[in-house]
């Protein structure tokens, strides 16, 4: 069973804005600031214009258990939300496309969606990282999908942001298309199949068969690894 985006495009449409500072900056923002910008991140944050939030357009609002609070595990510290996943009778899961291949994230771990965000490129940084922006006061790094999982898509822009929280760092997931928001079974999910897929295997957790077709499941706590590590 799925409900396309366009259903909470016209639900659930936020409009542009300016938001207010999110507080304190939590340890793992303050490390991807200083691997990518130093540790005078602070004014460089500033020259860059990054000290004030950016105009967004969000076109679900919050989204899934993370919204209601209903059954969602804690961002936090030592939580296993993936793990715990793993382990569920059902998943819903955001789709998107990424060179015409179908992925998937848990909405568990969806904060929500943005129509195209603006990145400031970071020099140092690899080229899977677009850049960071500043959303509602929190550093927020953003990954293009295609450069990530080695596809080399002709798409050049992306029309939409996935924003994802893991353990105190919100992530952006740049992709062209999204497609179905699915309720999937647990029991159709396959699960650690990183080591026989081809393409982008090391962020993949598990593959859906729906009939002929299969979508690859994203490892949300790999890929934030990635971006924290490189």
């Amino acid at each position: 069973m799925s409900k396309t985006l366009e259903t909470y495009f016209q639900d659930a449409v936020v409009p542009p804005g300016d938001e207010a500072s999110a507080g304190a900056m939590t340890d793992s923002e303050r490390a991807f600031l200083e691997k990518y910008m130093g540790v005078d991140y602070e004014k460089t944050l500033a020259e860059k214009g990054l000290t004030r939030p950016a105009s967004v357009e969000s076109v679900t609002g919050p989204m899934g258990a993370a919204s209601s609070g209903e059954g969602h595990i804690p961002d936090e510290p030592g939580s296993d939300l993936e793990a715990t996943l793993r382990e569920a009778d059902e998943l819903q899961l955001v789709i998107f496309f990424v060179d015409g291949q179908e992925f998937a994230v848990p909405i568990d771990q969806v904060q929500e969606v943005l129509r195209a965000a603006t990145a400031t490129k970071l020099p140092a940084a690899p080229r899977f990282i677009a850049g960071i922006m500043n959303l509602r006061g929190r550093v927020t790094p953003l990954v293009d999908m295609a450069a990530l999982l080695g596809l080399s898509s002709g798409e050049t822009d992306s029309a939409f942001t996935i924003i994802c929280r893991h353990k105190g760092l919100a992530l952006g997931l740049m992709v062209r298309r999204i497609s179905t928001m699915l309720r999937a079974r647990g029991e159709d999910i396959e699960w650690g199949v990183e080591s026989r897929i081809g393409v982008g295997s090391d962020f993949l957790a598990g593959l859906l068969k729906v009939g002929e077709k299969l979508i690859k499941i994203i490892s949300v706590d790999t890929l934030f690894q990635k971006a924290l590590k490189s």
